[in-house]
């Protein structure tokens, strides 16, 4: 089993391209293993909440999650996540973070080299300030498998290019 998230809807991105991918990779198989696609909210608590409570059901041999940046013109994998937030722009909750509880920086505990190798991404040490970073930080502290995130740029990811990407990290 793979676990591959994406996040909903938030602020301008009404129609989020990560929660396309994640439901367009929902229930395909690939290197042996079953995906499951998981939408979660942009939310600071709720989106990492929501995905290791999925991890610790399904059991997977890693974790993927999808965030897009509307900023960034290709597909970034990133190598870690850092404690601050900006402290000024709400999820979809409300909510603002300044600072997650813990280390100064955490690392991808998926192999982000790898990962941008067999995604054919570029490698970037900046998941933001916002609900990616906080996914990263929170999901890859929590889980004792794999943890790896992935940024796209608004017009997505072709979902038959993650699937073969994954089947070289299974």
């Amino acid at each position: 089993m793979i676990l591959v998230t994406g996040f909903g809807p938030f602020g301008p991105v009404v129609d989020n391209p990560a929660a396309r991918l994640a439901r367009a990779v929902h229930g395909r198989r690939t290197g042996g293993e079953t995906v499951v696609g998981l939408v979660i909210p942009t939310s600071f608590a709720r989106g990492p909440a929501a995905t290791i409570a999925a991890a610790r059901l399904v059991g997977p041999r890693f974790v993927i999650g999808i965030g897009v940046a509307t900023t960034r013109s290709g597909v970034e994998v990133e190598r870690r996540a850092v404690a601050t937030g900006d402290g000024r722009t709400p999820d979809v909750d409300g909510a603002t973070l300044d600072r997650l509880d813990g280390p100064d920086v955490v690392a991808s505990t998926l192999d982000p080299e790898r990962l941008a190798a067999v995604l054919g991404a570029d490698l970037s040490d900046d998941a933001g300030r916002y609900v990616c970073n906080a996914w990263l930080y929170q999901v890859a502290r929590a889980l004792d498998v794999p943890v790896g995130f992935v940024h796209v740029p608004s017009d997505g990811l072709d979902p038959e290019r993650l699937l073969t990407a994954l089947r070289w990290l299974v």
